[in-house]
């Protein structure tokens, strides 16, 4: 086993994957819809993965990790470790850092995940191609499958049982790739009240929305990449805000509700719609959490988030570009890269 540094980014997605499949083995963690994503240069994981004489380790921002989240790590590590070797794992050091905040709906699980993943199958040395690491992230986190790639990610749910279809692929813009900017708004404060996989759950099995936000996304997908193909932004970010509200809508209609959004949120979703109005274009979307994300034209971006910026309640504001693929490299046992 090598010791290896990986670093991943987060990814957002502009036609939103909520549910999963129940007609299949959960460990698979498969969809119940596709998705659609923008990779982003400023929000990143770095996962630094080394074999040790001790136990397993597991260290998350400089604290050691225990309970359900060390456990989905060392899963996801006895997984891989299967792909490719007989007998144990190996005992492994896992040193994580997300470079923005954790648990709080932007897409940490995504980046961790996809971190993870191409520092295990570079540790353990696996001949892998992208599509084989989209569909081992998938395992450990959804989103993750597309954080594998840059710029715009295309994750297909797929039919097969044994998720062998489901997996991501990057959309092509052409050259130069279409250089879109989201404007990150952080409405509040800590991990989000309800976590995705429980929320997603609540909403299959009790919202009355959920069967026509599965049924209608497959369209949704097919105009987004369309309308990507044509450099069109008015068209994708009217799909954009449609799917945000779809998802959001289904789960306020569970029971109990899932609210994710604070009064700053509702504040900056108005601000976005003045500004459009105004003739400034920026659209919305919001993952499961509080956080308003907005999808925009690079030289549109300083002056939506000045505005964002000046809303009550908002606690940082972010512009992001379009985002590198995962990357790995081999250190020195006990380096620090």
């Amino acid at each position: 086993m090598k010791s290896v540094l990986a670093i991943a980014h987060s990814n957002i997605a502009l036609v939103k994957y909520w549910g999963k499949r129940v007609d299949v083995d959960p460990r698979l963690n498969l969809p119940a819809v596709g998705s659609l994503s923008m990779t982003l240069d400023g929000l990143w994981t770095q996962t630094k993965l080394q074999p040790t004489t001790g136990s397993d380790r597991f260290v998350l921002g400089g604290t050691v990790q225990t309970g359900s989240a060390a456990a989905k790590v060392w899963a996801h590590l006895d997984r891989l470790w299967a792909h490719g070797h007989g007998g144990a794992r190996p005992a492994c050091v896992v040193d994580s850092s997300n470079h923005f905040p954790t648990a709080a709906g932007l897409a940490s699980s995504a980046s961790g995940f996809a971190a993870l993943t191409v520092a295990a199958a570079s540790a353990f040395e696996l001949r892998a191609t992208p599509t084989e690491l989209s569909r081992w992230a998938r395992m450990g986190s959804g989103s993750a499958a597309r954080s594998i790639f840059g710029g715009f990610v295309r994750l297909h749910r797929g039919e097969r049982a044994d998720g062998e279809d489901c997996y991501a692929e990057p959309i092509s813009t052409g050259e130069p790739p279409w250089p879109l900017a989201l404007v990150v708004v952080q409405t509040a404060l800590g991990a989000k009240s309800v976590g995705s996989t429980e929320g997603m759950e609540r909403s299959r099995t009790t919202a009355p929305y959920y069967g026509p936000w599965v049924e209608t996304s497959a369209q949704d997908l097919a105009d987004a990449e369309a309308a990507i193909q044509r450099r069109d932004l008015a068209a994708l970010g009217a799909i954009v805000e449609h799917s945000c509200f779809k998802m959001h809508a289904c789960m306020m209609a569970s029971r109990p509700p899932i609210v994710y959004w604070k009064p700053p949120t509702l504040a900056v979703i108005a601000r976005v719609g003045e500004l459009r109005e105004a003739g400034v274009p920026g659209y919305v979307t919001i993952d499961a959490g509080p956080h308003v994300k907005v999808l925009c034209e690079p030289d549109r971006a300083a002056a939506i988030a000045q505005a964002c910026e000046d809303v009550p309640g908002v606690e940082a504001v972010m512009i992001c570009q379009g985002g590198p693929a995962a990357t790995v490299r081999e250190i020195a046992a006990g380096g620090r890269g």
